[in-house]
């Protein structure tokens, strides 16, 4: 029973983190916090500035990609032979991941009027926690 909510938490979390990852790689646009936290439309912003976002938001994107590919696949071999090092090699990369966009997100909900989706992060966190516990302790079985 572990196992199974080791693996829904992880895969769910590789899946939330893959969303977001292919949000911000095919956007042509910013986020709709980021027009609030810069209280701008896209339109009104140079051209330079544009391309800058978008080449934050397609750099931010490749991390999301990695890492969400990473627990999926990681977490399938798990869930086939389990073994020891799995758990942590999955909790590590998402736990930096989730922290620095918890980070990423309180700097713009604290210093602008962007209300960034940083409960997602949060929740994603959790996941991987949870994940982590029940794989964990999966193997000790």
């Amino acid at each position: 029973m572990r196992k199974n909510i080791g693996a829904v938490s992880n895969y769910l979390a590789g899946l939330i983190i893959l969303i977001m990852g292919l949000i911000y790689l095919f956007k042509n646009s910013f986020i709709p916090y980021h027009r609030d936290a810069v209280s701008m439309q896209w339109s009104e912003l140079s051209m330079g500035t544009q391309f800058l976002i978008l080449a934050l938001m397609r750099a931010t994107a490749g991390g999301y990609l990695a890492v969400a590919v990473m627990i999926i696949v990681l977490q399938r071999i798990f869930s086939k032979t389990p073994s020891k090092w799995i758990p942590i090699v999955i909790l590590i990369p998402g736990f930096i991941i989730s922290l620095t966009s918890i980070y990423a997100t309180l700097l713009v909900r604290f210093n602008s009027p962007g209300k960034p989706p940083t409960l997602l992060a949060i929740f994603r966190l959790v996941l991987l926690v949870v994940g982590y516990l029940n794989n964990r302790k999966g193997v000790n079985q």
